[in-house]
């Protein structure tokens, strides 16, 4: 109230001036006295602004205000700060979940890449087998022709020829030959699985995936002796006649030491022939059965029974038997490009494993071109050991 009045005096006061200041200060005879009032009451309304409206009523509220305001500025960078720190926890948040997530498929193998490795277990044990029995059916076929003791052969082609005749007259003759003319030469009753399989090269061999042949023990087995009757055909099917040591030690009289180097550049040209003949029986031997029971699944996945899938394979799938799966059968499944659909590194793994396959295939086609350029080369020298002979002839008469 006391502001109240205050305010209306000086208000008063101002009202005078205007409606008496135009007069000359001769004509007012009391302007002092006004203005000595006026100049009071301004000291009065400056004083009052400055002590108590300034200081006691603007001041605290403006104090207050700026508290407010600085209270409401720090509360709000508060809040943003608390948005920068949720910002970087899910950002770290989300980073470890994408390096989780992108380790479970870079690193987590797939069972189609396990698949591989479980059926290509026994794959290397398969193959030494292979090249074993390889050079094992080489080594007979060189005793054979050389007369080794305790082989059929041994004591010349009568007794070689004798052994096989009575080997073919129990086991492979057929009585229905010849117009039944064979009747009288075969004893007993073949099986007829194994009638004229001795001359048989797609029944002994190409049509069978695994052959029982394991010439690392000592069991004999139909298989083996079917094929090593085989090759008796196909290779040295007249062995030379025996030379007696006392005949290459007397130079004196008739010479047999060229004939007997004769036999034995023979024995080389045919093991070179040969060579491609053992080469696949070995691969169609016996191999490693580690890999047995995961070929078989492979094999039922595509139709097959049980008892088939066992008989396609053998007790112990061949070197060829698990190449035939790994690099055919296993893709003839529509589940294989199914299981495609995964992670990019999974099928980067297996795109890996198929490559081996592949050097795996071509190592076994260049080890067959080598086989056919050693058959090649050998024609070609026996061609040119023609022309050698004849100059040789011409020479010595």
């Amino acid at each position: 109230m006391k502001q109240n009045t205050k305010i209306f005096t000086a208000a008063l006061l101002f009202t005078g001036l205007f409606f008496f200041g135009h007069k000359s200060a001769n004509a007012c005879s009391t302007c002092s006295i006004y203005e000595n009032a006026l100049k009071q009451e301004f000291q009065v309304h400056q004083n009052w602004m400055t002590s108590e409206w300034w200081n006691q009523y603007l001041l605290p509220s403006l104090e207050k205000m700026a508290d407010e305001v600085r209270n409401a500025v720090t509360f709000e960078t508060a809040v943003f700060g608390t948005y920068l720190d949720a910002q970087n926890l899910m950002g770290a948040q989300r980073s470890m979940q994408e390096l989780t997530a992108n380790t479970l498929k870079n690193y987590t193998a797939s069972d189609t890449i396990c698949k591989f490795g479980t059926l290509s277990r026994s794959l290397a044990l398969s193959n030494s087998k292979s090249k074993t029995t390889q050079l094992i059916l080489g080594k007979r076929s060189q005793n054979r022709q050389l007369g080794q003791d305790k082989m059929a052969a041994a004591g010349g082609e009568q007794d070689d020829k004798m052994s096989r005749l009575t080997q073919f007259q129990a086991t492979y003759c057929d009585p229905s030959d010849f117009g039944e003319g064979m009747k009288n030469l075969c004893i007993g009753a073949a099986s007829d699985t194994r009638q004229n399989i001795d001359i048989n090269f797609t029944r002994a061999i190409d049509t069978k995936n695994t052959l029982n042949v394991d010439l690392s023990d000592a069991t004999s087995t139909n298989d083996e002796k079917d094929i090593m009757a085989l090759a008796n055909n196909l290779y040295a099917h007249r062995v030379f006649e025996r030379i007696s040591p006392d005949a290459l030690k007397n130079t004196n009289a008739t010479d047999m030491q060229s004939p007997y180097l004769d036999q034995r550049s023979i024995v080389a040209k045919r093991s070179v022939a040969e060579n491609s003949f053992n080469a696949l029986v070995g691969q169609k031997s016996k191999g490693g059965a580690g890999s047995k029971v995961y070929m078989e699944q492979v094999l039922q996945s595509l139709g097959l029974d049980a008892a088939d899938a066992t008989k396609y394979l053998g007790d112990a799938p061949s070197y060829d038997a698990q190449m035939e799966v790994l690099t055919k059968k296993l893709y003839q499944d529509p589940a294989f490009y199914a299981n495609l659909m995964e992670s990019p590194a999974n099928v980067n793994r297996q795109y890996a494993a198929l490559q081996s396959f592949g050097l795996m295939q071509k190592r076994d086609i260049f080890e067959t071109i080598t086989r056919s350029e050693m058959l090649l080369s050998l024609l070609l020298e026996m061609e040119v050991g023609k022309y050698q002979d004849e100059l040789q002839n011409r020479q010595n008469n």
